[in-house]
């Protein structure tokens, strides 16, 4: 950005006064819901569910005019959601996946769009918000979910108010804040399969009545439960430690201070992926088919059991880490928020620190044979600061949000590996000490970014039935990374040439860029009754654009253009039998201009990561229904249909023979979506009840997707010597082909809870999660020709939690 540019922006970030009508309406309660929390809370009833509105101000779910999931903290224990990423199974349009190259890292997809890598240059098309501080990366992002008060799923572009990178949808996740005057806590142990021993403390210690500190301790040990075929070993065993202390301070009647540490630290064994199809690439010569024979045997062992592996042992590789296939994954996390009511409103700054380091070691291809080691280091901080406004004036006929937000990020992210123990051969430009020396390829980038943007918002209610809504943001994202791509000499940090070669050592190149939005939403919603709300808005949301981190010539290194949606949304909102039911239901259509995908391709066996650019069109409907059948005995029930395709797809393809393949543009316009489910639905019960001295708790609830396609390649390319084919024999194309989608998953949780003691503050509860036992591919990567490996969801779990609440 240059010093005009800065200047404007600034200015532009001084000035901002002006409020545009808002995205949703804050309407009349209904008469049996409670009165409006704070702004910094989100409250559960048996009545209503109060969230955070898109206002950014407290609102019944039922009055909110957007598409909303939201789960308590009671429902998500209820329900067995105890990571991040269990949240998209009960979430209908929702989905997320595990990232391939680290299992703490998470592949977010919403209505069609998704973020399909993890790349700290790539950014999110669904947001997250812990504490109402943005979370950038997906490194370390899949944490257990630890005295959290809520977590509230807002879909559709959510721009106006939440900022760049959720074009597709937010989630806001809210920790428990400190209570003052109150002294109370809950510890609870457990233990279930395979050894799984899980300790969890929380204690509030309210001071007084303006001084309050919260603590929270997360511990977990499991062993692994995927064997080793050759040698018998187990992999996936994890050890976990969370824990967070909060500070709640008022200092005057009208100001409230909170600060929040949180520190998170997960070393695992694995992730372990299991392989699918080998290919050994033409140059191996008469040693070919004694590869691809020895992955056919490791295949033939795993017989379709999901939690057999083959790992290649790390001595066999120079360089590689003696460990074996590791995760190990630490963030910290800091925020201050300063909260001050006023005549005129709340005024909120919010600040927020978090770094991620990360570092692993994966056997990508999943075969005995040493074929393809990577490891990856991540070294990641991001600042955040936010100024927002919210109130309401003209009789409480207006509601207003503004604010103002800025946003850096620095670090690094580094990506090597080995395929087919690699060593550097004599040539031009390998020094002859190297000569000999096991190749590791180096892809890594150091980057300095920042994000300014500015936003305002009004809700006018015309009449006591009828608002108008709307909100404008504008940003403006500066992008800078420095990257290394080259081969180094058994892991170290020596280069022995560049790729490209015109780059001379180390390396070193560099690219800058800066992308603007202004992002917009208009809507109006109608009270047809005071239990049936209906409504309507059009939105325009966006992603900003990305740098390449992992590519291999100077013409792959241009900058991808911002993702740009526009979508309408279109619902009812209905409550029934005097607040017992519920029904919601909502349908839309989006197009999304420049979407962003990030495919690995490998030629002459070379992998990397390119960034493309496509337009998508999608249409889908979403629904969600809950009956309060009798005194504490409710049915509930989701679903969301999600039918996406591409109109233009301007890829990239391998075209030529292996030895001198090259990158070439192609047509990818009827590939498919990967990541993305088309249909999925929930359906549970929940029963709590009085028996006199003790107290029944009993939940269940079953969700199911369908297929979900993990390769993109048309079957017609997978024999194909053309351009973006594979090249493979017919038997080698049905290999492919019957594991190019994801079966449907159905997975079904329940938990049975008794409370006894004199306050029934004793819980004993038996519980399951995936007692259907079923597992589908959940990571598949496809290297080129050269193999498939995939990781698959985890199998059955079960055990007993005993807590104590004081």
């Amino acid at each position: 950005m240059n010093i005009n540019h800065k200047r404007d922006a600034s200015r532009m970030l001084a000035t901002v006064s002006v409020a545009v009508l808002a995205l949703t309406s804050t309407s009349a309660w209904a008469q049996e819901a409670p009165a409006p929390a704070p702004a910094d809370e989100t409250i559960y009833t048996d009545d209503a569910i109060v969230v955070i509105g898109v206002t950014k101000q407290s609102a019944n779910i039922q009055d909110t005019p957007i598409a909303i999931t939201a789960f308590s903290g009671e429902m998500l224990t209820e329900q067995g959601i105890g990571k991040v990423e269990d949240i998209a199974t009960f979430t209908p349009g929702f989905n997320i996946r595990g990232a391939g190259n680290n299992p703490t890292a998470l592949t977010l997809s919403m209505r069609g769009q998704i973020q399909n890598d993890t790349l700290a240059t790539l950014e999110p098309s669904v947001g997250t918000y812990l504490d109402e501080m943005y979370v950038a990366r997906a490194y370390g992002l899949n944490v257990e979910l630890v005295d959290v008060e809520s977590v509230q799923v807002l879909k559709g572009p959510q721009g106006t108010l939440f900022g760049r990178n959720t074009s597709a949808g937010a989630v806001l996740i809210q920790t428990a804040n400190p209570r003052y005057d109150e002294f109370s806590g809950k510890v609870s142990a457990t233990y279930g399969r395979f050894d799984e021993r899980t300790g969890q403390a929380v204690l509030n210690l309210g001071l007084s009545d303006s001084l309050a500190i919260r603590g929270a301790l997360y511990y977990q040990k499991r062993d692994g439960f995927k064997t080793d075929v050759d040698t018998g070993a187990k992999y996936e065993g994890r050890e976990t430690w969370n824990g967070r202390v909060k500070l709640g301070w008022r200092p005057t009647e009208n100001l409230e201070i909170i600060l929040s540490g949180e520190w998170y630290d997960t070393f695992i064994d694995g992730p372990a992926r299991q392989n699918l199809f080998f290919n050994a690439p033409p140059n191996f010569g008469a040693a070919k088919p004694i590869v691809d024979g020895i992955a056919a045997a490791d295949r033939a062992q795993f017989d379709g059991n999901p939690n057999r592996v083959a790992i290649t042992p790390p001595g066999a590789v120079p360089g590689a880490d003696p460990r074996g296939i590791f995760n190990d994954t630490r963030t910290q996390t800091y925020s201050a928020k300063f909260i001050l009511d006023t005549s005129f409103g709340q005024i909120r700054w919010i600040n927020g620190y978090r770094g991620v380091q990360s570092e692993n070691l994966i056997d990508l291809d999943g075969s005995s044979f040493r074929a393809h080691f990577t490891e990856g280091r991540q070294d990641l901080k991001q600042y955040s600061s936010e100024l927002q406004l919210t109130g309401t004036v003209f009789d409480d006929r207006l509601n207003f949000a503004s604010g103002l937000t800025y946003f850096r990020e620095t670090g690094f992210d580094q990506s090597r590996s080995n395929l087919f123990g690699a060593t550097f051969a004599a040539g031009p430009t390998v020094p002859a000490q190297f000569v000999g020396a096991t190749s590791w390829s180096n892809f890594s980038g150091s980057l300095d970014n920042d994000s300014f943007g500015m936003y305002a918002q009004l809700n006018y209610e015309l009449t006591d039935a009828l608002r108008v809504t709307g909100g404008l943001r504008y940003s403006i994202d500066d992008k800078r990374v420095t990257t290394q791509s080259g081969n180094v000499a058994n892991n170290t940090d020596v280069f022995v040439n560049c790729s490209p070669p015109t780059v001379a050592v180390p390396c070193l190149r560099s690219s800058q860029e800066t992308f603007t939005n202004l992002s917009y939403t208009i809507g109006v919603d109608y009270d047809v009754t005071p239990d049936i709300l209906v409504y309507a808005k059009h939105s325009k949301g966006y992603r900003s654009g990305a740098l390449q981190l992992r590519t291999l010539t100077l013409a792959d290194s241009i900058p991808s253009q911002p993702e740009l949606v526009y979508e309408q949304e279109v619902g009812i909102k209905t409550t029934f039998l005097d607040g017992r039911g519920t029904f919601n239901i909502a349908g839309y259509h989006n197009v999304v201009k420049d979407a962003q995908r990030s495919p690995v391709l490998a030629p002459n066996g070379q992998s990397q990561t390119v960034i493309e650019n496509a337009d998508t069109e999608t249409w889908g409907l979403e629904a969600d229904a809950s009956i309060e059948v009798a005194d504490g005995f409710t049915l509930f029930a989701s679903g969301a249909l999600t039918d996406p395709k591409y109109t233009r797809y301007e890829g990239r393809g391998v075209s030529g023979a292996f030895g001198s393949q090259v990158i070439v543009p192609i047509d990818k316009s009827d590939y498919d979506f990967v990541g993305i489910v088309e249909k999925q639905f929930s359906v549970g019960a929940n029963l709590s009840k009085d028996l006199g001295s003790v107290g029944l708790d009993a939940n269940v609830v079953y969700a199911w997707q369908g297929k979900m396609p993990q390769i993109e390649l048309p079957e017609a390319l997978l024999t194909s010597t053309g351009i973006g084919g594979l090249g493979l024999t017919p038997a080698q194309a049905a290999q492919v082909a019957a594991v190019s989608d994801s079966g449907s998953l159905g997975i079904l949780n329940a938990r049975v809870a008794l409370k006894f003691g004199p306050e029934k503050n004793f819980e004993l509860a038996l519980w399951g999660k995936n007692l259907t036992n079923d597992q589908e591919q959940q990571y598949t990567l496809l290297l080129s020709n050269i193999y498939i490996g995939t990781s698959y969801n985890e199998p059955r779990s079960y055990g007993v939690t005993a807590s104590y609440k004081f």
